[in-house]
């Protein structure tokens, strides 16, 4: 045997055994499904052809008395024929099972003409023997013989359509392959049309394209020279086998590995790569090995065994090194791949955490699921903290439906830690609207999603597009994304409240500066009397305004401080409202009383609530007599002190304004004389508290006026908040704090 049919023979059997190797992989990993069964047929009788072909090469040079060719062991090789009407078989089930809705028997007949081709030359090749064995000789053979005679006869008339279909069955079945492979290349084709998901149909196109590949160097190689005048020489032939060898396997076997085709396990998958490293490796040692000691054995002239030997030990020194450096290589180039949990993890791990949109979350999820698994839909249920309830959506762009919170799967949900298929929990099915809408979403499993105490939500899977089950790693793969998705959900959680709380803060500061706005630029100024003011909300924006309003009439001037129930927009909102309807009133020269008559029944009208109310002072001002007629409706008393130390409280007025309709006020005119100060204040200023909850009082504003009652308003305002400020304990005031001060001046001021 030449060095040249060393190498090929040495291919085939390793091409062959490769072949096998992966056939019994697939089959081991899950026979229970159709297609791995077929996959794993398929390329165990791919894997005879070689290898019967190896065997022929190897026994032919001892059969020289009996040509091995016209040999029983060398009929032998026609059972890897059976491949083909495997191939047409595959070709119906992949990638769509066309064979599922079927029930017909009539599909096994695709492989008869091979089985009778197969019985044809295996039985029947030696017609000359066939005819020896039915001979009866002659003479008295009893009733057995007689018998026998018509059925030995009617056998040996049988042998003439045998001889003839002997001489030409190489060309008859090269056509009869032929056709099956182009039935079977128009199936692929027709089931690649229908392939929508990008990971089956990179798996579809690369088969389709080995298989394509391998089967027209088969045509070529081995059918073609049957059926027409085509003479291709032996090395040419070898060559083009082992290419078709190459391409068809290494297609299936590129697609398990990198695509996870018939959905074979991670540590199949590598120990596949690892077996493909060691013998690619054990390939390249022997053929160097033989190499170099055949140019040896020329060089010194004499074949030297040490060397030989020596060879062999340096190989295996350097055998596990130089393989696990090719391993790791295959292994990054073909297993770092989107359907490996560990990398989806580590690929998820990088972009959820950047991810603060659920919609966009979703999706991601949903296209790493599509594309991993393989399934066909995705959904997604989650608590919206604002409908205080859960909603479901069938995929990341669906409408989404509310679910009751006392449904009875939904609970059964929240009571699950590890993802579980949905006829698990059929027992809750019953009476469920949530049960009857994952049906008709053709949900399979449900994956929840839960934090220590809470479930936030879940998502459901349907069927894989491949029709393979959940396994082992899928689950892993979906209880570390559920870990990882409750961490990214609880990110969008508090980012969404953030912005919420930005915004709202945003628009309060805007609301805080309208109001403040609203509020008089300067108090007023004028010979004999000032004023001073100031409003403190306790929030951005608070209830408490002040208002003066020129009347229009005599000089005159209104003023106003009011209280409006509540805290924070509410009560701004309310008190915008108070102070535009008073506005409108003073202009149109209403009398005092009326004025503010009017103001509660416009404000009671306005308030939906009956908790919407405001305490309110309303006074007008003139410049000239310093008269100051008043009606105070609710509000804290304002003290009127006067120059020598006495004071009064102005409480003439009614109710408050905004709590009923119809309600009557009266007012009180007082005189103001020089060097008297009137002083006007909301309960922020006089409720203020100290540690031991004691007010700051009525009785400490008294009595800090009557000892700077000849100080300016301006050194009295600043003072008296100094010491309210001091007297509390709180960083910022519990209430809003409203003042304004009215001096009459009649001598110079300290």
């Amino acid at each position: 045997m030449s060095t040249q049919q060393l190498i090929f023979t040495l291919f085939y059997f390793a091409f062959g055994a490769g072949l096998i190797y992966l056939a019994v992989l697939i089959i081991r990993d899950s026979a229970r499904i159709r297609l791995n069964r077929v996959t794993s047929a398929m390329l165990f009788l791919a894997g005879l052809g070689p290898i019967f072909i190896a065997l022929g090469t190897v026994i032919s040079p001892y059969q020289a008395a009996s040509p091995f060719k016209e040999s029983f062991l060398y009929n032998l090789f026609y059972i890897w024929e059976l491949f083909f009407p495997v191939l047409v078989y595959f070709s119906w089930i992949f990638p769509y099972d066309r064979l599922a809705t079927r029930r017909s028997r009539w599909r096994y007949m695709v492989a008869v003409p091979h089985l009778f081709h197969i019985i044809l030359v295996i039985f029947f090749s030696d017609t000359d023997r066939v005819l020896e064995f039915l001979t009866i000789e002659s003479g008295d053979g009893g009733l057995f013989n007689s018998i026998l005679e018509p059925i030995t006869s009617l056998m040996k008339w049988m042998m003439i359509p045998v001889s003839l279909l002997l001489a030409s069955h190489k060309k008859l079945f090269s056509l009869v392959n032929l056709v099956y492979v182009l039935v079977a290349v128009g199936y692929l084709y027709r089931g690649m049309r229908l392939v929508e998901a990008p990971r089956l149909r990179k798996q579809v196109r690369v088969i389709l394209l080995g298989t394509h590949f391998a089967l027209g160097l088969y045509v070529f190689t081995f059918i073609l020279p049957n059926l027409v005048p085509l003479e291709i020489s032996e090395t040419l032939s070898s060559l083009l086998t082992v290419l078709a060898l190459v391409m068809g396997a290494g297609s299936i076997a590129y697609s398990i590995i990198r695509y996870q085709f018939l959905d074979i396990r991670l540590i199949i998958r590598q120990s596949l790569v690892y077996t493909v490293s060691s013998a690619l490796l054990v390939g390249i040692y022997i053929i160097a090995i033989t190499r170099l000691s055949s140019m040896l054995e020329k060089f010194v002239g004499q074949e030297i065994p040490l060397l030989n030997i020596g060879f062999i030990v340096v190989a295996l020194i350097f055998f596990q090194p130089i393989n696990n450096q090719i391993d790791n290589f295959i292994k990054r180039m073909f297993l770092k791949d989107k359907a490996d949990y560990r990398n989806i993890m580590n690929r998820l791990s990088s972009q959820i955490i950047s991810i603060l949109d659920r919609q966009q979350l979703f999706r991601l999820v949903e296209d790493t699921l599509k594309g991993s698994m393989q399934v066909e839909g995705v959904g997604f249920a989650i608590y919206d903290d604002a409908l205080s309830s859960y909603i479901y959506f069938p995929d990341s762009e669906a409408e989404s439906t509310n679910l009751s919170n006392t449904d009875s799967l939904l609970g059964a949900i929240g009571q699950l830690n590890l993802p579980t298929f949905f006829d698990q929990i059929e027992t809750w099915h019953l009476g469920s609207p949530l049960a009857t809408l994952l049906q008709v979403n053709n949900t399979h499993m449900v994956v929840p999603l839960r934090d220590r105490e809470h479930l936030l939500g879940f998502i459901t899977l349907t069927d894989k597009i491949t029709g393979f089950k959940f396994s082992f790693e899928d689950k892993t793969v979906l209880s570390t994304l559920a870990n990882q998705l409750v961490v990214a959900l609880s990110n969008v959680r508090f980012y969404r409240e953030s912005v919420v709380k930005q915004r709202l803060e945003e628009e309060m500061n805007l609301a805080r500066q309208i109001q403040l706005n609203l509020l008089p630029e300067n108090p007023p100024h004028g010979t004999g009397y000032s004023f001073e003011a100031h409003s403190r909300p306790s929030r951005t924006v608070g209830g408490d305004f002040y208002d003066f309003v020129d009347t229009g009439e005599d000089g005159k001037m209104a003023l106003v401080i009011a209280d409006v129930s509540g805290k924070g927009m509410p009560a701004a909102m309310l008190a915008a409202q108070i102070q535009a309807v008073l506005r409108t009133e003073v202009c149109n020269c209403r009398v005092v009383p009326e004025t503010v008559t009017n103001v509660n029944n416009i404000v009671s009208g306005l308030s939906s609530s009956s908790g919407k109310y405001a305490t309110l002072f309303y006074g007008v001002f003139h410049p000239e007599s310093f008269e100051f007629e008043f009606s105070n409706a609710g509000h804290n008393y304002p003290i009127l002190m006067r120059a020598d130390g006495s004071y009064e409280l102005l409480e003439t007025g009614g109710t408050i304004v905004g709590a009923f309709k119809n309600n009557e006020y009266q007012s009180q005119k007082v005189q103001l004389r020089p060097d008297d100060l009137l002083f006007f204040y909301t309960d922020g200023l006089s409720e203020a508290h100290d540690k031991n909850e004691d007010e700051f009082g009525e009785d400490r504003i008294i009595d800090f006026l009557r000892e700077n009652r000849h100080k300016t308003p301006a050194y009295i305002k600043d003072t008296i908040l100094g010491q309210v400020e001091d007297f509390t304990v709180a960083d910022t005031p519990e209430d809003d704090t409203t003042l304004i001060i009215l001096k009459i001046q009649s001598r110079e001021v300290v």
